[in-house]
């Protein structure tokens, strides 16, 4: 049996948002899992409240001695669950953004099961649906948190904390894919006439100009994210004028050939920085994807497709080599999709060898139809009936 203390906060006190605050002098209650009772502990001592919550406890244990060192290592509230999951999470090296989103949605579910004096044995699917009824954000953001959710009960169910992992079971949140546009060639062309004229307000506009040229060039021509172009090093520019991307799992490395004028371009500007052609290498590393994506969307505005953003070149990029006829696995490859399935996702419908199979097929189709109705003109005048 799971026996929880709380605290029964006054009107005025400062702490009443937080039931689990226990230096102030309101009345402590307890609550049983088991029968959902609120039992007050007569007491406004957390810490004596706390041992009637173990004088409850005792009968329920049965004497079973074996169990109860490893009883006492699991979290009885899901906040601590979650502090240990994120404990684990910082040890496995991921990003910084990716740690700060996972510790705001986890704690907020935290938050959300101490107000409902809801444990992790006490946790259920009709729970969890109502915590996400709770979910304000659009269907592809609710998607995601839910994926992140799952992987949170799943680390629980591993460690024996609960036994089912009840987010799995939730329904999926149908996501509308929107289909992918990359830029025209007359968009692309007038997006680069404004960045030839973008001049901010700083007294080396003129570098500043040439920076953001070379940007949409490196977007447009390698098929790279914003986030890894800001950051790109000078040493991967090879002397032949291909970039290198990555390595694959294989060992391979993986390189795409730039145009020479793009080339060009980047041993000018490498002559400015020795390490890095568009960041300058002392700030936080994820600041310079996030000052170029705000430069480009002005630069997009000022060319008249205000509803353009970085990543529409790596698009473009794609379909364009897709509608030369280029394999999409090997499109896949330069893209650095962890799957074809991925690529196929996003830019199936620009496979230029599938619209020809289509068209062949609609064309063979024509071929069963009969003429006059395939070709108006070689309709004939219906003989007038008396």
């Amino acid at each position: 049996m799971i026996v929880t203390v709380f605290t029964r906060h006054s009107a005025d006190c400062p702490h009443k948002d937080d039931r689990y605050w226990k230096r102030c002098k309101c009345p402590k209650w307890i609550y049983v899992e088991r029968t959902r009772q609120r039992i007050s502990a007569k007491t406004r001592s957390w810490e004596a409240a706390q041992k009637k919550a173990r004088e409850l406890e005792e009968p329920q244990k049965g004497g079973d001695q074996s169990a109860g060192g490893d009883q006492e290592l699991k979290p009885e509230r899901v906040s601590e669950a979650v502090k240990k999951f994120l404990e684990n999470k910082q040890q496995e090296g991921m990003s910084k953004a990716w740690n700060r989103m996972l510790t705001r949605e986890l704690t907020d579910l935290g938050h959300w099961c101490d107000k409902k004096l809801i444990t992790m044995t006490g946790l259920i699917k009709l729970n969890l649906e109502a915590y996400r009824k709770t979910w304000t954000q659009g269907a592809g953001t609710r998607a995601r948190r839910q994926e992140r959710l799952s992987h949170f009960f799943k680390y629980c169910v591993e460690h024996g904390w609960i036994r089912e992992n009840f987010a799995a079971k939730l329904g999926k949140i149908k996501v509308a894919v929107a289909p992918t546009l990359p830029l025209t060639k007359e968009q692309f062309a007038a997006v680069l006439y404004a960045a030839q004229r973008y001049n901010p307000k700083s007294p080396d506009a003129a570098w500043r100009r040439q920076r953001a040229v070379a940007m949409l060039l490196v977007l447009r021509w390698s098929g790279l994210r914003i986030s890894d172009a800001a950051k790109l090093a000078c040493d991967r520019l090879q002397p032949n004028g291909s970039l290198y991307l990555y390595t694959e799992k294989a060992g391979t490395p993986v390189y795409v050939r730039l145009p020479s004028y793009v080339v060009k371009l980047l041993v000018e500007m490498h002559k400015e920085h020795p390490r890095y052609f568009f960041w300058n290498g002392t700030s936080n590393a994820e600041t310079p994807g996030k000052a170029w994506w705000k430069t480009l969307k002005k630069i997009f505005r000022a060319a008249g497709v205000p509803d353009a953003h970085p990543h529409m070149l790596r698009d473009t990029f794609a379909v364009e080599m897709l509608l030369a006829g280029v394999l999409i696995d090997q499109v896949s490859i330069l893209l650095g999709h962890s799957s074809v399935k991925i690529t196929e996702k996003h830019y199936l419908p620009w496979v230029k060898e599938r619209q020809e199979k289509l068209d062949g097929a609609v064309e063979k189709a024509w071929a069963a139809v009969p003429v006059e109705l395939v070709n108006p003109t070689a309709l004939v005048a219906p003989a007038r009936v008396q």
